[in-house]
């Protein structure tokens, strides 16, 4: 596993070592595409992606901080 990568209970539904495979550009087309609904809505993209990692860190998901702002 890369050093710089922290599992949680997500990355853990996953299959064994799947994580590992997956290039982080796809997981953020994945997680882009989620965030914008199947990218209708790409302008809302990193408001929409900071939003979820901030609900992810309050809930203990991901102990990684979110950003203050709101748009990077």
């Amino acid at each position: 596993m890369n050093l710089n990568n922290i599992t949680n209970s997500y990355i853990q539904c996953l299959e064994p070592g799947y994580f590992d495979k997956i290039p982080k550009t796809v997981w953020a087309a994945i997680a882009i595409s989620l965030a914008t609904t199947g990218g209708d809505r790409l302008n809302e993209a990193t408001l929409a992606i900071i939003k979820e990692w901030r609900a992810l860190y309050y809930n203990g998901i991901v102990k990684q901080k979110p950003p203050k702002e709101e748009i990077l």
